[in-house]
């Protein structure tokens, strides 16, 4: 019997017109993984008896200030099943971490919106008093997975370390549901 604790997660999966996703950089009051890009996620709020869907529609608002509307941020689909990792315990303000919440990993439920390129610019990282993120931009999915890391090049858009075998997973299971939404986009514009 296993005695790995998952904290119950949402993420979001924002994508382009150019199948590009939304990769956010870890603002520096973080206490890991500090100046490394992810997407858009956060906890499930067991108190507020919130389902996944209204969760993400939560992380989104105070992460990156947007909200779903049919015009701009657009609900597209999710993941079926969860996916998960662990916490990666290199050092005692880790360990520290996962002592306190109690758990060693989050299991994620994730759910794929579709935003236009160019309202990138209706991000609003300021949304919260304490912002999650520095920065946000669009990235191939691809290349954000698959890039070297570079020494002594902090302008890398790296994803954080013990997150990136679960990203690889998402994109797998992303990719046809992007590229299906993008073909029905373009036939809608013929």
């Amino acid at each position: 019997m296993s005695n790995i604790k998952y904290r119950s997660c949402v993420g979001a999966l924002i994508f382009n017109d150019q199948g590009q996703v939304l990769v956010c950089k870890r603002a520096s009051k973080k206490k890991t993984a500090v100046g490394k890009w992810q997407f858009p996620q956060g906890g499930v709020e067991a108190g507020r008896d919130e389902d996944y869907y209204v969760a993400v529609l939560r992380e989104i608002k105070e992460e990156v200030g947007l909200e779903v509307t049919d015009d701009k941020l657009r609900f597209v689909s999710k993941i079926e099943e969860p996916l998960s990792y662990l916490y990666e315990y290199k050092n005692s303000i880790t360990k520290a971490i996962g002592k306190v919440f109690n758990h060693n990993g989050q299991m994620i439920h994730w759910h794929l919106f579709f935003l236009p390129k160019d309202l990138i610019s209706l991000i609003d990282l300021g949304f919260e008093e304490k912002p999650e993120f520095d920065e946000c931009k669009w990235f191939n999915f691809d290349d954000f997975l698959n890039q070297e890391e570079q020494p002594n090049n902090n302008d890398q858009t790296l994803p954080v370390p013990f997150k990136k075998e679960m990203y690889k997973q998402l994109l797998t299971l992303s990719n046809p549901i992007i590229e299906q939404y993008l073909q029905q986009i373009q036939q809608q514009q013929k």
